[in-house]
């Protein structure tokens, strides 16, 4: 390979892979709040996070366990492995099982341009995630809490 063709190559291989870079270090350390499933606004009263490590391990809390896995996909790449949770049921089980039916089949992630990260995969399903749910306009955050 001659010497010009070989730096194309190499330009073109760094421009590739600053974006994975700038996406795996614009999300690690977040406490990102679930937002939406499938493209419908959670409740409120819903409360589920989810925190990526730059090490690719992925935990958080569901509306009513604690869950923990590791991300075995490189950004934007997400590859599950097994979901680890605790067994607790409450109120919200229902929303508890569309979000891990959901982040158990998502296999692509992107930053939205509201600073949301959405979490995609077959079919259309996703997630959307927040890094501030207040600040999120499909959140009603002046409507009265209904407990």
């Amino acid at each position: 390979m001659k010497k010009p063709a070989m730096r194309r190559l190499l330009l073109t291989s760094c421009l590739l892979l600053t974006p994975l870079a700038v996406l795996a270090d614009s999300v690690a350390g977040i406490d990102w709040q679930l937002s939406t499933i499938d493209g419908q606004a959670v409740e409120a009263s819903v409360l589920a996070s989810l925190r990526i490590e730059a090490d690719g391990t992925v935990s958080g809390k569901a509306p009513c366990n604690s869950f923990e896995f590791r991300n075995k996909g490189t950004l934007p790449v997400v590859r599950l492995g097994a979901i680890d949770a605790t067994r607790m049921a409450c109120g919200t089980m229902a929303q508890e099982g569309a979000f891990f039916d959901t982040l158990a089949v998502v296999d692509l992630a992107a930053l939205g341009g509201d600073q949301s990260l959405i979490l995609t995969g077959p079919e259309g399903r996703s997630l959307k995630i927040v890094g501030n749910r207040t600040l999120d306009a499909t959140v009603c955050t002046t409507c009265p809490r209904t407990e």
